[in-house]
């Protein structure tokens, strides 16, 4: 009888200015099996939507031009194929108005960065987990 194991992929859109964060958070979503494309501010990532179709969006709220709640507020409000698309906030500042700042926007999640490679497993295993028999 075959056994089930969950495993993690899909397509991830990853969005920070910080290219060390882009690169150290590629390698970690890469081990856990996900296809990473990467956006270093809102704008670069709110026009790779089409291209990339992202199952799951990390993105910071930390950003200029256009900032992470700003961003958010785009997807949401995008064309239906990627209105309810899971974004996942990161940011360096754990307290509860960014938190309610990031659900109010409609964030499916939040991550402190930096990123631990445990709650990182946790989100996608919560987004992307898909059933396969081994």
């Amino acid at each position: 009888m075959p056994q089930e194991h969950n495993s993690m992929k899909g397509r991830v859109l990853l969005v920070d200015d910080d290219k060390i964060i882009r690169i150290k958070a590629t390698r970690m979503l890469e081990e856990c099996g996900c296809d990473v494309a990467t956006a270093e501010n809102g704008w670069d990532a709110v026009t790779q939507l089409d291209d990339v179709k992202p199952n799951l969006i990390l993105l910071d709220i930390t950003m200029e031009p256009l900032d992470g709640f700003k961003t958010l507020t785009l997807i949401r409000a995008s064309r239906g194929e990627f209105k309810d698309v899971p974004v996942v906030m990161l940011s360096s500042h754990d307290d509860v108005f960014t938190m309610g700042k990031s659900k109010d926007r409609g964030c499916s999640a939040y991550l402190e960065k930096p990123l631990e490679m445990e709650a990182l497993r946790q989100i996608l295993g919560e987004f992307l987990a898909v059933r396969e028999a081994s």
